[in-house]
């Protein structure tokens, strides 16, 4: 069996179940789908409550909000099958075989990904930048994921033995935004698991407007900041492995810190203001990241390397 966990947070996840069951129908092949409200406004929890008539579907709500970490491993603890799906709720499947993918790839590994891609360019400005970042950053083939694969991680669509991922679990040291995929990929190294990458994508639908994105990208930096904290004997792998982390350790070693610093502190306004446009840079948006971690540095990081 094949437990299909999908964390909810406001966003209608009917058409992404009603897809999957479907699916598994044509295949018969037992599934269950959990899916566990992380707090989301009434009307989503009005609508995705719905789905809890059908036999295959667990719905659960939470009082509060408990983070993207804690609600996948709760997720876990009451899965009852051999392996685990994880889905973000904001995806749709629109290759009738992805299910069937999947399943076709069990027996190659103990944890598989199928990979991300987006939709067509959205007409609104507001969007361009979460589009433009995910189409240039996030949508890769699988022979290209396949080559980092631990760092290619993305926890939004793979699949993993229930055993392996009890073992494991994402951290739930990290709260808020960003990068907890980061770390459980290195937990998976740092444990020898095997990871295979197919071309098995999900389609992110949930575009975040430019400022949202820009500040879960800020929260996300600091993430990365803490995994460093998380997992110091692991800091020379988790450099040489994310490029933002690579490139500001080359900087500081050839004395481009103060400067970094000195940007951040000036320019910030006007990046910000080029990124909320509607061509935003994702050149500008590598340096604005470098920028911001430049200024966390000053706030202490140092003192904790």
């Amino acid at each position: 069996m094949i437990s299909i966990c999908i964390p909810v947070y406001n966003f209608d996840v009917t058409e992404l179940v009603n897809e999957l069951l479907a699916q598994a129908n044509r295949l018969q092949y037992p599934i269950e789908i959990l899916l566990f409200d992380d707090h989301s406004h009434s009307y989503f929890r009005n609508r995705n409550s719905q789905l809890a008539s059908h036999s295959l579907v667990n719905y659960l709500e939470f009082d509060f909000n408990i983070g993207r970490s804690k609600i996948r491993n709760r997720l876990a603890d009451v899965a009852k099958g051999q392996w685990l799906l994880f889905l973000d709720c904001d995806v749709m499947v629109d290759d009738p075989n992805y299910l069937k993918s999947y399943i076709d790839n069990l027996h190659y590994a103990k944890v598989i990904c199928g990979g991300r891609k987006y939709g067509p360019k959205p007409f609104r400005p507001e969007l361009q930048l979460r589009w433009k970042y995910g189409v240039k950053r996030e949508c890769r083939s699988a022979y290209a994921r396949q080559l980092n694969p631990y760092s290619s991680f993305i926890s939004g669509n793979f699949i993993i033995e229930y055993d392996t991922f009890q073992r494991i679990q994402f951290n739930e040291e990290l709260s808020g935004y960003g990068h907890e995929d980061t770390l459980l990929g290195l937990d998976l190294k740092k444990q020898k698991v095997d990871v295979l990458h197919i071309d098995n994508p999900t389609i992110h639908m949930g575009l975040d407007s430019n400022q949202e994105f820009l500040s879960k990208t800020e929260e996300g930096v600091k993430n990365l900041t803490r995994i460093l904290q998380i997992m110091p004997c692991m800091r020379r792998d988790i450099e040489k492995s994310i490029t933002l982390l690579k490139v500001f350790r080359l900087l500081r070693k050839i004395g481009m810190l103060y400067p970094l610093r000195w940007v951040s502190r000036v320019y910030t306004p006007l990046l910000r203001k080029q990124l909320n446009s509607s061509n935003p840079s994702i050149l500008l948006m590598d340096f604005y990241k470098l920028t911001f971690l430049a200024k966390l540095y000053t706030k202490g990081w140092r003192a904790k390397q």
